[in-house]
């Protein structure tokens, strides 16, 4: 890893010798999933029932260059927060939850069910290339691309957030807990593909949004049961500013 990014470097800095430079600060949400593998069919398809898409926060900033017209390389840094929410409904007295023990609560609420959203935070150093698919006459105005990238990805932390609805536990309805019951991966690569449009504010600053899909390419965490990859659906909204031209 430290060999590619003196690579990423080493590239930036010949890029930036040539061409319109563009400098893009963003913030962004991220609806987020998993894709699950288990050898045990019965566990695999409980957990695909009860495992649900979760929107999660990301925001960094981008560097983008313009040789030819029409066409842009990039690469950028940035934090990305993603994974999923499980789910597990109609618990009973002494049931056990997670790590958190067994239930001792004797409230006498209809129904006692828990919410596991798992994160995984990853520091990005995201590159690749747009093309732009609008027409060039109507770039002073606005503009359009297509994106595809490798979006390498170093794990920052790994957690879980628990809320329980109709009991407690150790006097909280809410908790967190800095593990997940997985071993992730502190490395991973994900394949983005997607969209951005900009639009002209006034002289060299434009408004931009992108959507973008992201899959990771490597398993994102695994334990005795199953193995989950991560992949996602996320919306930016960010600044562009020209910082340089021919």
């Amino acid at each position: 890893m430290p060999k590619f990014i003196i690579l990423l470097c080493l590239l930036s800095v010949s890029i930036f010798s040539f061409g319109q430079k563009y400098i893009k600060p963003y913030v962004g949400i991220n609806f987020s999933g998993r894709i699950l593998k288990s050898e045990n069919s019965k566990r695999k398809d409980s957990l695909d029932h009860a495992d649900k898409i979760k929107p999660f926060a990301a925001a960094g900033i981008q560097f983008l260059f313009e040789k030819t017209q029409g066409r842009e390389f990039y690469f950028g840094m940035g934090y990305h927060d993603n994974g999923f929410v499980r789910e597990r409904l109609n618990y009973n007295f002494l049931d056990t939850v997670g790590d958190l023990g067994q239930i001792f609560d004797l409230s006498q609420a209809a129904q006692k069910n828990a919410y596991f959203t798992y994160h995984f935070k990853y520091l990005e150093l995201p590159f690749g290339f747009n093309f732009q698919v609008t027409p060039r006459e109507n770039m002073n105005t606005y503009t359009g691309w297509f994106n595809i990238g490798l979006t390498p990805q170093l794990l920052i932390k790994q957690s879980q957030n628990i809320f329980l609805e109709g009991f407690s536990m150790r006097g909280k309805t809410h908790l967190s807990v800095n593990k997940t019951g997985y071993n992730a991966a502190k490395i991973n690569f994900a394949l983005q593909t997607g969209g951005r449009f900009d639009v002209n504010i006034k002289g060299d600053f434009w408004l931009t949004t992108d959507a973008l899909v992201k899959l990771q390419i490597l398993n994102t965490a695994e334990n005795s049961y199953e193995k989950l990859r991560l992949w996602n659906i996320s919306a930016n909204l960010g600044i562009r500013y020209e910082i340089g031209d021919f």
